[in-house]
This record gives C-alpha cells, sequence and structure tokens, in this order.
C-alpha cells in the first residue's frame, strides 16, 4: 500500500511541478526551507511552500518562513543590482550579468531583474558603439598619415613588386575603411548628429576614396547643409518670436526657453554676426528676468513666505545655477524651513 501511493505521489511530482509536491509532504519540511534560504535557493521553497496544505503540522511556521523569504528576495535582487552596477562601473560587464544570471535562477518573478538588465545591456551597447567609432577613427588616422608614403610607393615599383610589399592589402584596408566611415556618417546624419557627421565625412576624405563613396559623402554633405539652413531659417523665426515675447514679461517658461535659444545659437557652427548681435539681446533679457525672479523671491522671504521664496530660487537654479548669492539664499531659507518643521512637530506641553 506505501509502495502505491509513493508511486502515486512521484506521478504527481512529475506532472504538477518536480520534487516540490513531494517535498510538501516532508516532516522536516521546515529545516528543509532554512537550507534553501541560506541557499538562496528562494525559488524551490516558495514553489514548495504553494504545496503545502493546511492540513500540515507546520502550516502556519510554514507560512511564516514564506512571509520572511518575500522580504530576503527583495533584499537579495537590490543588493544583486547594486553589486552589478559596481561591476558595471568597473567595466566588469561579464561578472555583472553573470551576477544577475544567477539571482534569476534563484527567484520566481523575474521583472525586476530583467528590467535593470536591459538598463545595463543599453549602457554597454552604448559603451561599446563608443569604442568602436573610436577603433574606426584612429584606423582611418592610421591610414590617413600613411597616404603619402603609399602613394610614393605606387610610384615607383611594379605591379609585381606591388604584391611582395602588400601594397593590395593596404589598398584594401583603405577602401573597407572608408566604406565604414560611409556607412557612419550617413547613421549619424539620420540621428541628427550633423557635427559628428562632418567630421566622419572629413576624415572618410583623406583616405582617397572611391567615386562610388565621394558620391555618398557629398549626398550627405548635402542633406546637412539642406537640414541646416532650413533650421537657421526656422530658429531665426522662433528667436525673433521668442524676443518679441520677452519684451512682455518675464516667465519662467520663456527664460527657460531663452536659455535653450542662446544654447543653440552659441552652438551654430557658422556663427555670423547676425548670431552674435541675438545672442546678446538674448543675454541682456536672460540676465534681466533672472534678476526679476530673485528680487521677487527675496521679497516673499521678507513677507515670511519662505517656501514660496525657495521654489522660485531653486527653479532658478536650474536656469543660472552660476547667479551671485543664489546658493546661498537657498540654504538659509532650506534652514529656516528645517527649524519650523522642528518646531511644528515638537510636542507641545500639558496645561
Amino acid at each position: 500500500m506505501k509502495k502505491r501511493f509513493f508511486l502515486f505521489l512521484l506521478f504527481l511530482s512529475i506532472s504538477l511541478g518536480g520534487c516540490s509536491l513531494i517535498h510538501s509532504y516532508s516532516d522536516n519540511l521546515p529545516q528543509r526551507i532554512d537550507q534553501w534560504i541560506a541557499e538562496k535557493k528562494y525559488n524551490i521553497a516558495l514553489n514548495t511552500i504553494d504545496y503545502v496544505k493546511p492540513t500540515h503540522k507546520n502550516y502556519h511556521l510554514i507560512r511564516q518562513k514564506k512571509k520572511r523569504i518575500l522580504k530576503l528576495i527583495i533584499s537579495y535582487e537590490n543588493t544583486a543590482i547594486e553589486k552589478s552596477n559596481e561591476f558595471s562601473s568597473q567595466g566588469r560587464w561579464i561578472d555583472a550579468f553573470k551576477l544577475l544570471d544567477k539571482v534569476e535562477d534563484n527567484i520566481i518573478d523575474t521583472t525586476k531583474i530583467e528590467n535593470h538588465r536591459a538598463k545595463l545591456l543599453k549602457k554597454r551597447n552604448i559603451i561599446i558603439a563608443t569604442y568602436e567609432n573610436d577603433l574606426l577613427y584612429s584606423q582611418a588616422e592610421y591610414l590617413a598619415g600613411k597616404m603619402e608614403l603609399y602613394e610614393k610607393i605606387k610610384k615607383i615599383v611594379s605591379e609585381n613588386e606591388e604584391n611582395k610589399l602588400d601594397i593590395s592589402k593596404f589598398d584594401d584596408l583603405r577602401q573597407e575603411t572608408n566604406l565604414r566611415l560611409a556607412k557612419r556618417g550617413e547613421q549619424q546624419y539620420k540621428k541628427g548628429q550633423y557635427d559628428n557627421a562632418l567630421t566622419t565625412i572629413d576624415l572618410a576624405l583623406k583616405l582617397n576614396p572611391s567615386k562610388e563613396i565621394i558620391f555618398r559623402l557629398n549626398r550627405i554633405k548635402n542633406h546637412i547643409k539642406k537640414d541646416t539652413q532650413l533650421k537657421k531659417l526656422l530658429y531665426l523665426k522662433k528667436t525673433k518670436n521668442l524676443l518679441n515675447k520677452l519684451s512682455q514679461g518675464y516667465s519662467h517658461a520663456i527664460l527657460k526657453e531663452t536659455k535653450e535659444a542662446i544654447m543653440w545659437l552659441k552652438k551654430n557652427r557658422e556663427n555670423k554676426s547676425v548670431y552674435q548681435e541675438l545672442i546678446l539681446r538674448l543675454e541682456v533679457h536672460f540676465t534681466s528676468g533672472v534678476r526679476q525672479h530673485f528680487e521677487a523671491a527675496r521679497r516673499l522671504y521678507s513677507e515670511d513666505k519662505i517656501q514660496e521664496a525657495l521654489s522660485i530660487w531653486l527653479d532658478l537654479k536650474k536656469l543660472d545655477p552660476e547667479y551671485p548669492k543664489l546658493q546661498s539664499h537657498i540654504e538659509r531659507a532650506e534652514k529656516v524651513l528645517h527649524k519650523l518643521e522642528k518646531l511644528s512637530n515638537k510636542p507641545q506641553p500639558k496645561n
């Protein structure tokens, strides 16, 4: 009879979740759970607990252990995330992902770890792309530095001698690098990275590219020129409209827009006199607007409206963090608010 019962349990364990069902009938289950906890095998412990019936003699103790396990898992995940971030900052990406793999193997709901993994992968891919870009540019610069010598050799040797000197290998590498630079320039253009694209094109042209690649490079340059011209016209119109708004008042939103406009105009490659004039006019308005908000906050502060004053100063810090005395006023207001909060939380004496 016992043998049949055991076979029945074995069949159920295979169809309903491996060994978890059999473990749930064990008399020493609390000790087993403690062992799994020590080994951080939280998934096995939780799966087993889910099969435990209310009739089990240690049912309430086991349910308490489940609550403890759920808390331990949160700490386990947070520690793994913190440690994987530390590994990634040290460049130990393989260690970081191995750690996350191990954690996923020991828990049931892996959503939090999977989301963190996705963030790490995105960060790592950006770094890889940067390294690939640096390698490509380094290789192109190296080849460009050898171009003059390469051309001199080609003028004085025969085709057979070229083969002996591996001239064809240099030529193949140069053309391959040119092709990769053309592709990179097109990608940068599509992403709106015009300055990077132009840098890539200039480097490619140093390598004496083929007519086909020159055509591709010039096409990118023409697209960038047209897009830049269109953006300039649109931005000039936008800036003139902004100057009209500024003449009517200095709201925080308009000051933020003004700062962005100044930054764009300063960054523009063709910083002509018309842009210099616009920058100067915008900077005068921006400085006046920041000063106006700063003084308004000081008046509020003197009227004991500390929180309102602090909110304005904190907004100004985002716009102009180097504004004179701004940080000292922020710190003073925060100290006053902290003291007021302490006083309001202090127990009142009983009569």
